[in-house]
C-alpha cells in the first residue's frame, strides 16, 4: 500500500519534469525565457503588424513547448493531461517523427539553435529504431514489423523532417535517401503507391490513399533538394493523375493537406501547370468547408472547418483537425503567388489567418492558463490542445499547428 501511495505521489512530478523547466528553478532561469521570446533572428518584431506579429510570437510559443516537451532520451512526450497532471498513454512513432519535422522547420525559420539540436538528436534516436533490408542494403525502413506500425509513412515521416533541418549533413541525409529508395519500391507503374500490406479491403485502401499516399509522395520530392534523381520527379508525374482521379471520384479533406504540399514541391521545380491546377481544384473546394461569419452562439468556431462524411458537409464543432488544412492553404499561397494569382493568393491568405486566429484559441498562453498554478503553468504554455472543449495536450497536435504558423510567416505573411 506504502508503494502505491507513493507512485501516485511521484508520477505526477515526474510528468511535469518530463516538459522541463518549472517555477521551483532559480529566479534567472525562469526570467530568461523572456529574451528567448523576443529574440529575433530574422526580423525585426516593431517592424511587423500587429497581425504578423501576434502568429509571429505564436509560433515561437509552440516551438518553446515542443522544446520543453523533448526527453533526454531525445524522443518527446506523447501527450500530456493537465487536469491529472499526468502524460498521455501510448505513443506513436508517427508523430515523433512529426514532432522532430515541425521542430526542424520551425527552428530552421526562427534560427533557433537549441529546436534545431534537438530535432536533430530525436532523429538520429528515431532512426536507430529503422534498418537496412537485408537483401538490398540500400534501402532503408522502419524496424517494427508491418502490423505495429504503418512503415511506408512512419518511414517517410523521418525522411521528411530530416530534409527541413537547416544543415542535415552528410550521414542523415544518407539515411533518409536509404528510406526514399525504399519509398520508391512502392511506386506502380499506374502511378498509385503500395501502401496495404496483406489486406485489401475498400476500406483500408481508401483509408490508405486519403491518409498516406501525400506523406509518402510529399517526402519523395522534398527529398529532391539535397538528392535530386529523375525517378522521384517521375514518380510525382505518374502520381498526380491517378491520385487526382481519385479524389475527384471521393471528394474528403484528410487527402487534401500532404497531396497539396507535395504537388507544391513539384511544381515550384517543374513549373508544370498540372501541378498547379490539382492544388487549386484541391484548395479551392476545401475553403468552401471553412466556418465563416457565425452566429454569437457559435463565433468560436470561425475558421475551422466543416466534417465532409459521406458525401457532404457536416457542421460539428472544428477541432485541431484544422492545422493540417491551414498548413494545405499555406502551400496553396507558394504557388499562387509565383503564377501570379493574385485573387486566390488573397482569398487562401484570408482563409488561413482565419484558420490561425481559430488554432490560436487551442493554443496555452500565459492568459488563458492563469487558472493553473504558478509553478506548474510553463508545462502548458504553448502547447495546443484538441478542442474547444478538450485540454489535453499531443505532440502531433502541435506539431500541425506550428507548422502551419511557420509556413504562413515563411510564405504567405510577406515580413518585411
Amino acid at each position: 500500500m506504502r508503494r502505491f501511495r507513493l507512485l501516485a505521489i511521484l508520477l505526477p512530478a515526474l510528468a511535469i519534469t518530463a516538459f522541463a523547466t518549472l517555477e521551483a528553478q532559480e529566479p534567472e532561469q525562469k526570467t530568461s525565457v523572456k529574451p528567448a521570446l523576443a529574440r529575433v533572428a530574422k526580423h525585426d518584431l516593431d517592424k511587423l503588424t500587429d497581425k504578423q506579429r501576434f502568429f509571429y510570437l505564436s509560433g515561437q510559443r509552440g516551438l518553446e513547448w515542443l522544446k520543453k516537451a523533448n526527453k533526454p532520451d531525445g524522443r518527446f512526450v506523447y501527450g500530456f493531461l493537465p487536469a491529472l497532471s499526468v502524460p498521455v498513454e501510448g505513443d506513436s512513432f508517427l508523430h515523433q517523427g512529426g514532432a522532430a519535422m515541425a521542430t526542424a522547420r520551425t527552428a530552421a525559420f526562427y534560427g533557433d539553435k537549441q529546436g534545431a539540436a534537438i530535432a536533430r538528436q530525436a532523429l538520429l534516436t528515431l532512426f536507430l529504431e529503422t534498418i537496412k533490408d537485408a537483401k538490398e542494403p540500400h534501402l532503408r525502413y522502419t524496424a517494427a514489423p508491418p502490423e505495429l506500425i504503418h512503415r511506408p509513412t512512419a518511414s517517410a515521416m523521418l525522411a521528411l523532417a530530416v530534409h527541413e533541418l537547416d544543415s542535415p549533413g552528410k550521414d542523415l541525409l544518407d539515411d533518409a535517401e536509404g528510406i526514399c529508395n525504399y519509398l520508391r519500391k512502392l511506386v506502380k507503374a499506374d502511378g498509385s503507391l503500395h501502401l496495404v500490406e496483406n489486406d485489401t479491403t475498400s476500406g483500408n485502401e481508401a483509408q490508405a490513399i486519403q491518409h498516406y499516399s501525400g506523406l509518402v509522395l510529399h517526402a519523395i520530392v522534398r527529398s529532391q533538394e539535397h538528392r535530386p534523381a529523375a525517378w522521384k520527379l517521375e514518380a510525382l508525374r505518374k502520381a498526380r493523375p491517378f491520385y487526382h482521379a481519385y479524389w475527384k471520384q471521393n471528394k474528403n479533406a484528410p487527402m487534401i493537406p500532404e497531396h497539396t504540399a507535395a504537388y507544391v514541391e513539384a511544381f515550384l521545380l517543374t513549373k508544370e501547370q498540372g501541378f498547379a491546377d490539382v492544388v487549386f481544384e484541391m484548395n479551392d473546394w476545401l475553403c468552401q468547408l471553412q466556418y465563416q461569419d457565425m452566429d454569437r452562439r457559435r463565433s468560436a468556431w470561425a475558421g475551422g472547418f466543416q466534417n465532409w462524411v459521406d458525401g457532404k458537409a457536416v457542421q460539428l464543432a472544428p477541432n485541431i483537425d484544422t492545422a493540417p488544412y491551414a498548413e494545405s492553404l499555406a502551400e496553396a499561397c507558394r504557388v499562387a503567388k509565383v503564377t501570379g494569382d493574385v485573387q486566390r493568393f488573397e482569398r487562401y491568405r484570408a482563409a488561413l489567418e482565419s484558420s490561425l486566429k481559430f488554432l490560436t484559441l487551442l493554443q496555452y498562453n500565459e492568459a488563458n492558463a492563469r487558472h493553473f498554478a504558478d509553478w506548474f503553468r510553463p508545462a502548458v504554455v504553448g502547447g495546443f490542445h484538441a478542442s474547444l472543449q478538450d485540454g489535453n495536450l499531443r505532440i502531433d497536435y502541435g506539431q500541425h499547428a506550428v507548422s502551419a504558423l511557420t509556413q504562413y510567416l515563411r510564405c504567405a505573411a510577406e515580413l518585411p
